[in-house]
């Protein structure tokens, strides 16, 4: 029993001290009034207000002597109540202190304090000063600060004021008639004084001594030279700002001699207008991966995934056929693909990409009785949601990378290597120069050791953010394999999508088209070709090339089938649709959006006759 009495006692003890060093405040608010006499005195009355956190009783005040003759306090009151305080005065060496008793708790309380400074104002030939810490030495943080002069007369021709602190500038204003001055501080540190230097026309106290001495020039120079010295800041801090601010500039410099040396697209010996065949036998879904240069992109890969299905078909993998399906108003048309049993073997079909056998495992999943997948079906099945995803956009964005992968470990690197190293060097310099950049405006503006060269550095943050972002696509090239490749698919897009150029090409063309489409449709113009090769064979007078694996809803195939094969390009553009959608509504974008069905809350609206 005895081993346990000196721990109660202490816990006890720690109990009761806690809520002691748990004890802090502040002020939310100072207002002052120093009314000045023609004698010389000034009568001060303050309204301070202290935020407490904790349990307090009692306040001092101390002044110093300095620059006055003495003190008399007159009294503390409670501003919400508006009764007298106990209070005690007690007198130094050289100072007056003034303490007041209260019982206040995590609460805010005010005291108006009032008291006579003596012989405060010095009368000089030319000019009167006065010259007084408003703010003492020492003190807890202060909030606001409003302090207000008011003058015995109107002092029209010598009205100036002077106030010195460590707090950031705030704002005085002079009345009209001359006779009051007031200024505004705010979020002033502790134990950070505030100092105002009044100077005033002599002639406004006529019961005030005259010094036999000029004072005003002397003064002037004096506060010349308070502002020439400007802020106390560390050695450190003047090196640091001016190391940033360099920083900035040669990071910006740098953008541009990294974006001419690494990141300008290399010159390639290739000025064709069009190529009439396909630059390379590849697989849609690679070409999809190739299009864009900062990666797989979603909506060029929906195209991919449209022309793999097709290109798939083509091969032997699928039928298509044309559907529609009846609504109570109209009807909705859609493409069916049949599976032909080819490839749908257990074991590796050789013949097919590890893409393109994922294409065509997808519709046998999404396939309903496994004979058969519609547009509908896919559509459906796109739209549900996998995690924060669709499952369309899941699968689109996995199957780019996928490509991309493929296409370079198979073929060669489509971006210059060394132009991705140094992309990745200034992403990373431009991260760590605004980290260390943000670290030390912080540092310096909330311990008051600042300049006007820290502010020079605030610029530089968000340049140098922007910059390190924009460098990851402005920093991208092709390489010089990559740029040839791109230009070569390009040219052959022009070819199949102007007329004026497909003109010129063979008859054999009307035998091949379908090995045309699967590539129009990756690059976006498969209307286009379709269009032109109606307008081809009608010029030749020859007719297409049935395609075994296409099935329209006519009794033979025929020029105004291709009509209906366009249809291919209504499901790529809704596919696409719907990955914008999906980017658009997650929280993740900040840029996007696309059509959908619903809505109707917008303003307008109405209706239209005619007869």
């Amino acid at each position: 029993m005895k081993k346990l009495i000196l721990p109660f006692l202490i816990l006890i003890l720690f109990l009761q001290l806690s809520p002691a060093f748990s004890k802090s405040y502040f002020h939310p608010s100072i207002n002052q009034s120093f009314v000045l006499k023609e004698n010389g005195d000034v009568e001060v009355e303050e309204e301070r207000y202290f935020s407490f956190s904790g349990s307090f009783s009692w306040a001092q005040l101390t002044i110093y002597l300095q620059g006055v003759e003495d003190i008399d306090f007159s009294g503390v009151w409670s501003i919400e109540t508006g009764e007298p305080l106990s209070f005690q005065v007690e007198e130094g060496a050289n100072n007056k202190s003034l303490k007041w008793f209260y019982q206040a708790e995590n609460e805010t309380r005010g005291f108006k304090i009032k008291y006579i400074l003596r012989q405060a104002v010095k009368r000089y030939q030319d000019v009167a000063e006065f010259y007084w810490k408003v703010l003492e030495d020492e003190h807890a943080e202060v909030k606001n600060l409003q302090t207000s002069f008011f003058l015995p007369q109107a002092s029209p021709e010598l009205l100036k004021l002077f106030v010195h602190t460590k707090a950031e500038p705030g704002e005085i204003v002079f009345s009209p008639d001359y006779k009051r001055v007031d200024f505004y501080l705010s979020s002033i540190p502790s134990d950070a004084f505030v100092e105002a230097r009044l100077l005033l026309e002599p002639h406004i106290f006529p019961l005030l001594p005259l010094l036999a001495e000029n004072r005003y020039e002397k003064i002037l120079q004096e506060e010349e030279k308070l502002i020439s010295q400007g802020p106390q800041v560390s050695g450190l801090t003047v090196f640091l700002s001016f190391l940033l601010v360099l920083g900035g500039i040669f990071y910006f410099l740098l953008f541009f001699y990294y974006y001419f040396r690494y990141g300008k697209e290399p010159q390639v010996d290739y000025e064709r207008e069009y190529e009439q065949e396909p630059p390379r036998d590849i697989s849609p879904s690679l070409l999809g991966s190739i299009l864009n240069q900062q990666g797989a992109s979603p909506s060029i890969m929906s195209r991919a995934f449209l022309a793999t299905i097709l290109d798939l078909a083509r091969r032997g993998y699928l039928e298509v056929e044309e559907k529609e399906e009846k609504k109570l108003i109209g009807k909705k048309d859609y493409l069916n693909f049949t599976f032909t049993g080819k490839g749908a073997s257990k074991e590796k079909d050789d013949a097919l990409l590890p893409l393109e056998q994922e294409v065509l495992d997808l519709l046998r999943r999404i396939s309903k009785d496994g004979k058969n997948v519609s547009t509908l079906d896919i559509e459906e099945w796109g739209k549900e949601f996998r995690g924060d995803k669709s499952n369309f956009l899941y699968f689109i964005e996995k199957w780019g990378e996928e490509a991309r992968s493929f296409w370079e470990e198979h073929f060669f690197p489509l971006l210059d290597p060394i132009s991705e190293v140094k992309k990745t060097q200034f992403f990373v310099l431009g991260m760590i120069y605004s980290g260390i950049a943000i670290f030390y405006v912080f540092f310096a503006l909330t311990s008051g050791n600042s300049f006007w060269g820290t502010f020079l550095v605030i610029p530089f943050i968000p340049l140098t953010l922007f910059l390190a972002f924009l460098s990851q696509k402005s920093l991208s090239r092709w390489s010089r394999e990559g740029a040839l490749e791109f230009k070569r698919w390009q040219a052959f897009r022009r070819f199949i999508s102007d007329f004026s150029l497909m003109r010129e090409a063979p008859s054999i063309l009307l035998h091949i088209w379908d090995r045309y489409l699967v590539y129009a449709v990756v690059l976006g113009v498969a209307e286009e070709l379709l269009k032109n090769l109606k307008l081809y064979a009608q010029e030749r007078g020859e007719t297409l090339v049935v395609p075994a694996w296409y099935h329209s809803g006519d009794a033979a195939f025929t020029l105004a089938s291709l009509d209906g094969l366009a249809r291919l390009n209504n499901f790529s553009n809704r596919m696409e649709n719907l990955v914008h959608l999906r980017q658009a509504v997650s929280t993740s974008t900040s840029m996007g959006g696309g059509f959908s069905h619903g809505g109707g809350g917008g303003g307008g609206g109405g209706s239209s006759k005619a007869g």
